[in-house]
């Protein structure tokens, strides 16, 4: 019995090897499922669930306003940390998104975020959604993780948010108008 059980460590031991040596090779850093993500221009950070189920980021923004500014829709709306640290934020629309999930369908602001989470800035779409009653308040979706992240189900806050050096790149822009995305926790 004693060496199906060395064979299958053993090949588990050179699979985590191969993966970690292609993430390395394609300069993919392995994250945790939750880790503290920074919102760059407010320079507050939030615990966000890195969630490789959902296409795009959201964002706990329960009370928001729209308004008009030079023709365009715009919209201000305030984050609030787990430390009671709050920035208010005033971001153009860039789209209004139908989004499917457990609790039904609902449309959604999005707007353009630079976020930080490691070492990895990115300005992404971030949907805007009322996630008071789920246990975070940010999920970081897909669209940000693409060729930059990998996530390791089993880790937590591996790192924290640190993107001085770095400069911003556009994550993957989505192009489908009704997301299926999911807000679960």
């Amino acid at each position: 019995m004693r060496l199906p059980a060395l064979c299958f460590t053993g090949l588990s031991l050179l699979l985590f090897t191969a993966s970690a040596a292609h993430a390395e090779a394609r300069d993919l850093r392995i994250l945790g499922w939750l880790e503290e993500a920074r919102l760059a221009s407010a320079d507050i950070a939030i615990q966000a669930k890195l969630d490789t189920g959902a296409d795009n980021s959201s964002l706990n923004a329960p009370e928001h306003e729209r308004f008009e500014r030079d023709g365009e829709e715009w919209i201000r709306f305030s984050v609030e940390n787990q430390h009671g640290e709050k920035h208010t934020f005033e971001k153009p629309v860039v789209r209004n998104v139908r989004i499917r999930s457990a609790s039904g369908t609902s449309r959604r602001p999005v707007v353009k975020m630079e976020l930080c989470v490691g070492d990895v800035l990115r300005r992404v779409e971030v949907n805007l959604a009322d996630r008071s009653n789920l246990e975070y308040q940010m999920l970081i979706g897909r669209s940000y993780m693409q060729d930059r992240i990998l996530v390791d189900s089993g880790a937590e806050f591996t790192t924290s948010p640190d993107c001085a050096e770095s400069e911003a790149d556009d994550a993957a822009k989505a192009t489908d108008e009704d997301q299926d995305d999911r807000d679960e926790n």
